[in-house]
């Protein structure tokens, strides 16, 4: 307090500001930056791990044959590549579903729900229908019900969050909780006394596509990423979308009607998620599973997983492709590096995943803010009591 009787405050040692819009120039050097940074790191963490006994050339040979297949081995190229664009393309349709709500401002962490509910009732279609029902019909019915479904799951939040306030974080991560139960009640139910519960007819399954009945979801989820990219950049909903994430009161005051905005999108959003869970039940899994199983399940846990992916990319679907790729190098490379190396079999593989990510999204940061320290007061700047007590 000084002598006035006026208290002053100290500037903090230091402070975070946001940045103006980045520059293309310095969008990539930050993001080259990262990748630098987070290969440095992980070359590091790699010789520490592997104690001199794992290279790092060792390494990263062993997490590109995990994801990409052996160099030179048709087969196993051919096996891990399609194995790695299905899991890419899901985790892709997954983070487009989630891109306007994300946009918007709305914090959608029910994807895993809404994904469930989208399998669940194409799975009952599948089970209690397949027998006795022209195929192109149950194709049809089987696509319109999983839509719908999701449609509605995403849509009871935003319902609640649009008319009462209410905080559709721990609304749609509630609703996720709701979905497993009423799918376990179904699987154990068909399931019976069986030790697991077989896959449905083969006929029943989406016809093959490149000789796989998962060639359909690969196709439609990238689709899914341009059409949801032309969507947010080019049309009036999109434009929509962004103003209302921007400012709900600027969207007010410009005539547009909120209410109606945060339902559709929901409804959106929900809708894909629905889709990629009915796609994946009819061309890939042909089945569902307990969901405190980790293999073979509805979501494979990408509910999640794809939030990152979304907000790596800024919402670009377009973008989103060469992150659900990078993704997929990190989790099926790891694991294969943890196959290769005992030194990496326990955990020791995810750590760099998260060293990745971390770097990822610490680039990612500082493209959008910056870090001002406070500075040393010069002598001829020094307060009123300062100079006074110095006199004294």
């Amino acid at each position: 307090m000084t002598e006035s009787g006026k208290h002053t405050t100290r500037e903090p040692l230091v402070r975070i500001v946001k940045r103006g819009l980045p520059s293309t120039g310095r969008s990539i050097a930050v993001r080259a930056g990262s990748l630098l940074a987070a290969l440095l790191i992980c070359g590091i963490y790699i010789l520490v791990v592997g104690k001199g006994e794992v290279t790092i050339g060792n390494a990263l040979s062993q997490m590109w044959n995990g994801t990409f297949g052996i160099p030179g081995n048709a087969r196993s190229m051919r096996i891990m590549l399609w194995d790695t664009a299905i899991y890419s393309a899901k985790l892709l349709c997954i983070s487009v579903a989630l891109a306007p709500a994300f946009k918007m401002k709305f914090w959608n962490i029910g994807a895993e729900g809404q994904i469930i509910m989208g399998g669940l009732m194409t799975a009952i279609l599948m089970h209690d229908f397949g027998s006795g029902m022209p195929k192109p019909l149950l194709i049809f019915l089987m696509v319109i019900v999983c839509i719908v479904s999701g449609a509605i799951w995403g849509v009871i939040p935003a319902v609640f969050k649009a008319y009462w306030g209410t905080n559709e974080t721990l609304f749609t991560l509630m609703m996720n909780y709701v979905a497993m139960k009423i799918m376990d009640y179904f699987y154990n139910m068909w399931k019976g006394k069986l030790s697991a519960l077989p896959t449905f007819p083969e006929q029943t399954w989406l016809p093959p596509l490149f000789d796989r009945s998962y060639g359909w979801n690969i196709v439609i989820f990238v689709a899914l990423a341009v059409i949801m990219y032309f969507y947010l950049k080019k049309t009036k909903q999109g434009y929509e979308i962004a103003v209302v994430g921007d400012s709900a009161n600027t969207a007010r005051y410009a005539g547009i009607n909120v209410r109606k905005v945060i339902i559709r999108t929901m409804a959106i959003s929900g809708a894909i998620c629905g889709l990629c869970g009915g796609l994946t039940v009819a061309g890939q899994n042909h089945n569902i599973a307990y969901s405190a199983e980790a293999v073979h399940t509805v979501t494979s846990g990408y509910g999640f997983t794809a939030i990152i992916v979304a907000w790596l990319a800024n919402f670009n679907t377009l973008g989103m492709i060469l992150i659900a790729v990078l993704i997929q190098f990190l989790e099926k490379g790891t694991g294969q590096l943890g196959n290769s190396f005992p030194a990496f079999a326990v955990g020791a593989g995810n750590v760099m995943i998260g060293i990745v990510l971390f770097c990822i999204i610490g680039g990612a940061f500082f493209m959008n803010y910056k870090l001002v320290f406070r500075k040393k007061a010069h002598p001829k700047h020094k307060s009123e009591t300062e100079v006074r007590a110095s006199d004294a």
